[in-house]
């Protein structure tokens, strides 16, 4: 093609005229990747805490009142609004140990009686800060989780050296302490050294001044893009401890609580969010006529959020992306232009032969079909370049078949449309004329 040799005539121009396709591609096959890698991940984070767990708090994941936050939103029209519902959530009271022990009595309850009920189990946490000290190791502002409960199910660490709390230290003020794996290293060394590693358990750390005993310590639990308590770098100690080292008002504090396994995922979720719902009303003595002072939401709504979320920057990246093509558009038509321009003896001579102004057509249009390719190509390969760059423990962000078929037939659509007004300009030249220059 004759437009091969304009590129490396001149190389400078060509590059130019190309970037804006280039970089429009590898904006949307990188946006793609990265938004199909992320939706993977969430989907692994909701299998793993199980999309039927329903979570007691203060704030709802979706606004009271309507379908979703974004509904409520439009509806509501003003900025106002939404500051006075979220003045209006943090009047709430904390989710507190009497809200769980009702929920919890009324588990047993249903067990005694063999009836099943909605609970499949119960968990209370609560988030705070903590200065830990072991010997001249000091780690300030740990994070630190108070825990009731079956309060394994809600994080990705299992135990792996020692042993759990027992139920009774669980329900107690025991200053019994499980260290995450980055506070057990950062005071005792990496896994390598395991003549101290094995010897961890039993010995006396500092927690904000209390003397407290490792019981046990955690697996690495890993980059996971749906984590409701990280523990890595985290001391998990008893409810009751927490609030005395950091006094109950310092306490973010959740209740958490999975459905019955004899039952189906949404036909238990609904009977979760009922029972619990009574449950809780009752124990804030709530009249029928005053609304919730708390939120039950579920993994569900936690899902539907973050995927709109996914897709509002899905749709800013489409934005940029679209800009990036127009102006790759512009450079291929200018260098179809300059093409023509350059080649009008060569056209007249074409039409004086013979050619007709279906091949003449054809011709340009190939050529800016090429061009286009081209700088697909090149935005692919920047694209690959970039997710084997991206860590797979962070997000596994790879191109795929589909990414690619795309990322063409974008190229293919804008390289033909971007020829059209060349192609027309040099079908339309009279041979005489073009034959004198």
């Amino acid at each position: 093609m004759e437009i091969l040799s304009q590129t490396k005539s001149d190389p400078l121009r060509t590059a130019l005229s190309l970037a804006g396709v280039s970089v429009g591609i590898f904006v949307v096959t990188l946006s793609f990747a990265l938004v199909d890698g992320f939706k993977q991940a969430v989907v692994a984070g909701f299998d793993h805490f199980g999309s039927d767990m329903v979570m007691v708090e203060r704030f709802p994941v979706v606004e009271e009142g309507g379908d979703s936050a974004e509904e409520s939103e439009r509806e509501a029209g003003e900025e106002d609004d939404g500051a006075a519902a979220w003045s209006r959530y943090s009047m709430r009271p904390m989710p507190s140990r009497e809200d769980y022990l009702a929920l919890t009595q009324a588990k047993d309850l249903h067990e005694s009686e063999c009836s099943g009920g909605a609970f499949g189990w119960t968990a209370l946490a609560a988030d705070g800060v903590a200065v830990v000290t072991y010997g001249s190791k000091t780690l300030s502002e740990t994070k630190l989780v108070g825990v009731m409960g079956d309060w394994l199910h809600l994080v990705y660490s299992t135990v792996c050296e020692g042993r759990n709390f027992s139920q009774s230290e669980l329900n107690g003020r025991d200053a019994k302490v499980i260290l995450g794996a980055r506070i057990t290293e950062a005071l005792f060394g990496s896994a390598d050294s395991q003549d101290l590693y094995d010897n961890i358990c039993g010995q006396t750390v500092r927690i904000s001044g209390r003397p407290m005993t490792v019981i046990g310590t955690l697996s690495h639990e890993g980059r996971n893009v749906i984590n409701l308590y990280a523990t890595d770098y985290a001391v998990i100690v008893p409810f009751a401890v927490a609030e005395q080292l950091c006094g109950r008002e310092s306490l973010e504090t959740m209740i958490a609580i999975g459905t019955g396994a004899q039952q189906g995922a949404a036909s238990g979720r609904d009977a979760t969010l009922g029972e619990a719902r009574q449950i809780l009303r009752a124990s804030r003595h709530l009249f029928p006529a005053q609304e919730d002072n708390f939120a039950l939401n579920t993994m569900e709504d936690l899902c539907r959020e973050t995927v709109s979320i996914t897709r509002k920057i899905t749709m800013l990246g489409i934005i940029v992306t679209l800009f990036s093509l127009l102006i790759g558009a512009f450079g291929i038509v200018n260098i179809m232009l300059v093409s023509v321009k350059e080649r009008i003896w060569e056209i007249g001579l074409k039409k004086a032969l013979g050619a007709t102004r279906k091949h003449i057509l054809r011709e340009f249009l190939l050529e800016a079909f090429a061009l286009s390719l081209l700088g697909a190509a090149v935005g692919l390969a920047f694209a690959w370049l970039a997710t084997t760059l991206i860590p797979t423990d962070v997000i596994s962000a790879r191109l795929t078949a589909a990414h690619i078929a795309l990322a063409f037939a974008l190229a293919a659509v804008l390289g033909l449309g971007s020829g059209l007004a060349p192609a027309a300009q040099a079908c339309d030249l009279e041979p005489a004329s073009a034959l004198r220059g």
